[in-house]
């Protein structure tokens, strides 16, 4: 704990920066004029994730050896820590995230035995550890949880296979969807109303680095592309979100022409697209990838184009009117891990 009793006041960015097995959280609360607050330090973990009121932590802690890992949750308020899993030496317990009412926690569980590995699927366990229960079988080489969807339905999870995948598990029926998208993928935003998820592809390694966005309506299973790899002029570049009304989209885009030209300088523009795909403009003025769209504006992530090679996110409003500078760091290895509120 390096900010005992730390807690967000308002809507705050958790930027994680790594250095080797070092992860450090720092809190940025989205008001103008609030300073950064390095808040946690973790090592040697094997997936965590904050609660969305930023109160609490979960992560999967390797041991030693590393032949085997846990998992535990940390109260940030007080910084007391307790076990959710049993100390298996034989077991990696990995990837843990929050189920919607907090009350629980998924994961991943594989065998560490080298003759003898297996992937032994999805759990779900109760925070105290009681009620483990097994949600979905072994696949493979198993997989990394994501998140749950905001109404709690549905986890999203990415497939240990070159690429990645993006697959969504039914938790009322157990049934499992995996997106066949070409290339890439692994990252789903939610609205409220249906169809509810944006699924995104990065595209693959041959050709032009683009990609393409998807529509997914959970309770028919129907999926609508909206911005497709053969788009123009602006072509899909991998991140995108929903408005907080759930109505428009903000994308990051590549001028196809520019593109085609040089990968290395085309910029990563911003891009509205309405519900059904059709594209209403740019925003002017914005670059960069596209980490959220906040009633504050639109959460964007960009290097800087002075000499430090800084990274900076930044908020825009979706008329490019106004701009300004939420965080700034000379770190290279640094994302954007939450955004938390009380």
């Amino acid at each position: 704990m390096l900010r005992p009793g730390w807690r967000p006041a308002g809507r705050t960015l958790v930027i994680s920066s790594v250095d080797g097995a070092r992860v450090t959280l720092s809190a940025v609360s989205i008001a103008p004029g609030a300073e950064p607050v390095s808040f946690l330090e973790l090592t040697e973990t094997a997936g965590w994730q904050l609660r969305s009121d930023g109160g609490a932590l979960v992560a999967a802690f390797t041991n030693g050896s590393y032949s085997s890992s846990r998992i535990a949750t940390v109260d940030l308020p007080t910084g007391a820590a307790r076990w959710v899993t049993p100390d298996d030496a034989a077991v990696f317990d990995v990837s843990p995230v929050w189920s919607a009412d907090a009350k629980a926690i998924y994961y991943a569980e594989q065998s560490t035995i080298p003759a003898q590995y297996t992937d032994q699927g999805i759990f779900r366990i109760s925070v105290d550890g009681s009620e483990r229960t097994q949600v979905y079988g072994s696949d493979r080489y198993g997989g990394t949880l994501v998140r749950v969807s905001p109404g709690g339905g549905w986890l999203v999870w990415t497939r240990g296979q070159a690429g990645g995948s993006t697959d969504v598990l039914n938790l009322a029926t157990g049934a499992n969807k995996t997106f066949e998208i070409a290339g890439s993928s692994g990252e789903i935003a939610w609205r409220t109303g249906r169809p509810r998820a944006l699924v995104m592809s990065r595209g693959c390694c041959a050709g032009l680095p683009v990609g393409e966005l998807l529509l997914w309506d959970d309770a028919t299973g129907a999926t609508t592309r909206l911005i497709g790899n053969d788009a123009a002029p602006y072509v899909f570049a991998g991140s995108a979100d929903w408005d907080p009304s759930g109505s428009r989209i903000a994308a990051g885009v590549r001028d196809r022409t520019a593109l085609e030209r040089s990968s290395r300088t085309a910029p990563f523009l911003v891009a509205i697209f309405d519900a059904s795909g059709a594209y209403r403009g740019l925003v002017p003025g914005a670059q960069g990838d596209v980490l959220a769209w906040v009633p504050e504006g639109i959460l964007l992530r960009a290097g800087s184009s002075s000499a430090d090679n800084a990274v900076e996110f930044t908020l825009i409003s979706e008329s490019g009117g106004t701009s300004r500078l939420v965080y700034r760091t000379a770190a290279s290895n640094v994302s954007l891990a939450a955004i938390v509120s009380p």
